[in-house]
């Protein structure tokens, strides 16, 4: 096993723990990073396998799928995000990413790293990172419009609660809850899985650059503020209807679902790539 596979284990469940307190700004829940992480393992070509095993050794995509939520480095925590003006045809980077300091950026840093890297860790970094930011680009607050912070900045009260939260927590975890049950993040990572037809997963391919990912999220955000009949302002509060989670759960499943299919498709091509130039450098 290389050096670095023994470096990757965390405490997934404090990360769980910290992804529930409102506010956090960590998208999808654990558990979503998993589900994510799942899809796409199961669906790699032979050559991303041994991509993955050659990195992460005997441990899974979905073991280090939130490690990069538990890095406490403040320059960092602008790569799990975008904001892209609501107002805006889309997403723009001289605008939206300045320094490359966002989620699209930071998911092509990733991917040439982890294609050209030449340590394990390194390489180990790079998987860890693109896995987790491939699921937060799909995270459709995570290319929301920055007046209120991707909705962190809305204060979101349910009927049933005593306690308000965020509307990014809302979309961070509790539209992932009604998927869960008594169900584990792989299982329902298997039955996404085998629904997923191949028109579909050949559309989500269509283009594996990430801006276009974020144009999604930030054109499904706009449908979200639009049907609750508000703009993004700092300081707002909602009052979402009780069944409001378990509403989401087409879009969610969508998301989670594509994220997955694209996750493994940048893997696959990384994988071809990194093991073409090894042959022409024999």
């Amino acid at each position: 096993m290389p050096r670095s596979a023994r470096r990757l284990a965390a405490p997934l469940a404090a990360v769980a723990l910290a992804l529930a307190a409102p506010g956090r700004a960590g998208a999808w829940s654990e558990p979503g990073h998993r589900i994510v992480a799942h899809v796409a393992e199961a669906r790699l070509s032979p050559a991303a396998r041994r991509l993955v095993r050659d990195v992460l050794g005997d441990r899974r995509l979905a073991d280090v799928a939130a490690w990069a939520d538990e890095q406490g480095d403040r320059a960092t925590r602008p790569w799990h995000y975008v904001n892209v003006p609501f107002a805006a045809a889309g997403y723009e980077p001289a605008r939206d990413c300045p320094r490359g300091d966002c989620v699209v950026a930071a998911i092509e840093r990733s991917a040439a790293r982890l294609r050209d890297g030449t340590t394990d860790l390194d390489r180990a970094d790079a998987l860890r990172w693109l896995v987790h930011l491939v699921a937060d680009a799909h995270q459709p607050l995570h290319a929301g419009d920055g007046r209120d912070r991707g909705g962190n900045e809305l204060e979101v009260r349910f009927a049933h609660r005593r306690h308000p939260v965020t509307f990014h927590h809302v979309w961070d975890a509790e539209v992932v809850a009604p998927l869960l049950g008594s169900r584990t993040p792989r299982e329902i990572a298997l039955a996404l899985g085998a629904r997923i037809r191949p028109a579909d997963a050949a559309a989500w391919t269509a283009t594996l650059a990430p801006a276009a990912w974020a144009d999604e999220s930030a054109a499904l955000a706009r449908a979200l503020y639009g049907e609750l009949g508000i703009e993004p302002r700092p300081g707002a509060i909602v009052t979402l209807p009780r069944g409001y989670a378990r509403e989401q759960r087409a879009r969610v499943e969508a998301r989670l679902e594509a994220a997955g299919v694209r996750l493994a498709a940048v893997l696959d091509r990384i994988s071809a790539e990194r093991e073409a130039h090894v042959r022409a450098a024999r």
